[in-house]
């Protein structure tokens, strides 16, 4: 992957309609990384989608995420976003 794709969690399971969960990385701080909103790659690269929300307790967290139409994911395939640090209030 490049140097800007961090990978964020693994795919679990479709959830409605189009929608999917992803299991995150429970080393991720959210504090210093706001992944709501960025888009979803997996890991050829591809756009596949875009995070909703974060949901679940510090322990184990999830994302909710949107998939793009025609797009296709296997269960346990790694999910890649591209992030930046927060910026921090003076």
């Amino acid at each position: 992957m490049k140097n800007n794709f961090n990978e964020i969690g693994t795919f679990t399971k479709n959830v409605l309609k189009d929608k999917i969960l992803i299991k995150l990385k429970s080393d991720l701080d959210f504090t210093k990384y706001n992944i709501i909103g960025k888009t979803i790659y997996n890991g050829k690269e591809q756009k596949i989608g875009k995070i909703l929300d974060v949901l679940g307790n510090v322990k184990e967290p999830y994302a909710l995420a949107v998939l793009d139409k025609n797009s296709k994911i296997l269960v346990n395939e790694k999910i890649f976003v591209s992030y930046s640090e927060r910026r921090s209030r003076k």
